[in-house]
């Protein structure tokens, strides 16, 4: 019976409890080396080490550290545990500042325990790879045949090879196709013997023929069964070898011209399909994302809610009216909304956007961008041609017109992190590829803020930045961002 194999963090139990393992091996000796005495039984230790080891494992989760463990360089583990680390301390910082109770010696404790944690973390995560990789190489028990024709050798047997790392020994080849020919695989092969050494352990030993009668006499784990998109399934071949007890994985190389980076195989409507999107998000993801949506919403609102005396002040004695305003915009999937901002422009801004348009030559523009925007309240052009910011544009500059959109997160209309959402008319002005970055929910910031701002003006840049923020999503990606936001609105970057 063929096991399919865990995937996500859950395959990765031995590395955390090996981290963890390291982290309170590390704050055992710290607290020796600070406290002296009397540690095992203090109370404050164990609360520290529970705490640490409960905040390292969302962290790793969430981060997902040991995504392709096994294919890290030294270098590229480092970094990782090192990015790790300072979620890790961070956190726990947090904690400390909110409890009033904490040790004077916490940061000693600390200075000591940090070095500890990262060196023997890394030794144990290096010496730990070696282990597996030799295991693997030693006590594998999967034999697997590769079944293909000769001319797709060059390009699957290399990339079987690279993504191996030991996880299957190769007994043979089958040479597929309605003429296969022996020899012509034998030279396809010969180029490829430099480059991957272990070709010389895998003999050609069956062809279309003969493929049947072959593993009816050897005994064979698994077949990796890769069929040229202009030839039909062999289904009869497939349901004979099941009967065998064999497993077959039908690679689905007809699919390999799709753009889309994300292939998954589902169940939809009680039909096998191969679901193909731009971006993909687990169950798992949407939940944790949402949580963090949640929890900045409240972070955010309350914010909001202390700035509603000064800032609606500041706007109403220089434009007596609203201090909130609403916009219809486009969000996931074209489903429209209710966007809320404090309103840093001139009651009649909206009416007066078609004649600035026009006169600035921008009415065809699918984003409206004008550098000295006179419908801003209190921006206005001096007799020597320099323009006077008002209390608008230093709303703007400061970004605190943002701030009411956390409503929209919690409401759920929008994510901390997402794609900008347009406005109707640009929407209905999109043309279809416009549309894709709009196949997730918007965000108060993403990657196009982060990466200029106000400074990019090409409307196709900025769906380029949004296409690339979907197809390789991670949460990992979407704290990065948030924190690269809050640097650049302290800095007022790209402000306009």
């Amino acid at each position: 019976m063929y096991k399919r194999r865990v995937r996500g963090w859950s395959q990765h139990i031995d590395f955390m409890l090996l981290d963890n393992l390291c982290a309170f091996a590390s704050l055992l000796i710290a607290f020796l080396l600070v406290e002296k005495e009397g540690v095992l039984v203090s109370r404050f230790f164990w609360r520290i080490a529970l705490e640490t080891i409960l905040v390292n494992l969302v962290v790793m989760i969430v981060l997902d550290t040991y995504h392709s463990v096994l294919h890290h360089t030294p270098w590229d583990e480092m970094i990782r545990l090192l990015a790790q680390t300072g979620y890790l301390i961070l956190i726990l910082l947090v904690f400390q500042l909110l409890d009033q109770t904490a040790e004077s010696n916490l940061s000693k404790i600390a200075l000591c325990a940090v070095p500890l944690y990262v060196l023997s973390c890394y030794i144990v995560r290096q010496t730990y790879k070696s282990f597996l990789k030799k295991k693997h190489h030693i006590l594998n028990r999967h034999s697997m045949l590769i079944a293909l024709e000769a001319p797709q050798i060059p390009t699957v047997i290399p990339r079987i090879l690279r993504s191996n790392y030991g996880a299957y020994r190769f007994i043979g080849l089958a040479i597929m196709g309605t003429d296969p020919s022996e020899e012509q695989a034998r030279q396809v092969l010969r180029p490829l013997r430099d480059q991957y050494p272990e070709v010389v352990t895998i003999p050609i030993v069956a062809t279309a023929d003969t493929l049947e009668q072959y593993l009816t006499n050897n005994w064979v784990d698994e077949v990796y069964l890769d069929v040229s998109p202009k030839a039909d399934l062999p289904v009869e071949l497939i349901n004979n070898l099941m009967r065998m007890g064999i497993t077959i994985h039908t690679a689905l190389t007809n699919l390999d011209d799709i753009e889309s980076r994300h292939k998954n195989v589902e169940w939809i409507c009680g039909h096998l399909t191969i679901t193909t999107s731009l971006g993909y998000i687990t169950g798992r993801d949407v939940f944790l994302k949402r949580l963090m949506d949640i929890i900045g919403g409240l972070v955010g609102s309350l914010i909001t809610m202390i700035l509603i005396p000064p800032v609606g002040l500041a706007i109403w004695l220089s434009d007596p009216g609203p201090i909130f305003f609403t916009q219809t915009r486009i969000g996931e999937n074209g489903k429209k909304f209710q966007m809320y901002k404090f309103r840093s422009m001139y009651m009649d801004a909206e009416a007066r956007k078609k004649q600035i348009a026009q006169n600035s030559g921008q009415e065809d523009h699918l984003m409206f961008k004008l550098e000295h925007d006179p419908r801003i309240i209190g921006q206005k052009e001096l007799p020597d041609g320099r323009w006077k910011k008002g209390v608008g544009g230093w709303i703007r500059d400061l970004s605190l017109d943002e701030f009411p959109q956390f409503f929209n997160v919690l409401k759920g209309d929008m994510s901390l992190v997402g794609t900008r959402p347009p406005t109707v008319d640009e929407w209905q002005r999109y043309e279809p590829f416009h549309r894709a970055r709009m196949s997730t929910r918007p965000g108060i910031t993403g990657l196009w803020q982060v990466s200029g701002r106000s400074k990019i003006r090409d409307f196709d840049t900025v769906v380029r930045l949004d296409r690339e923020y979907i197809e390789n999503w991670s949460l990992k990606q979407d704290i990065h961002i948030l924190f690269k936001t809050v640097w650049v609105v302290l800095t007022r970057r790209g402000a306009m």
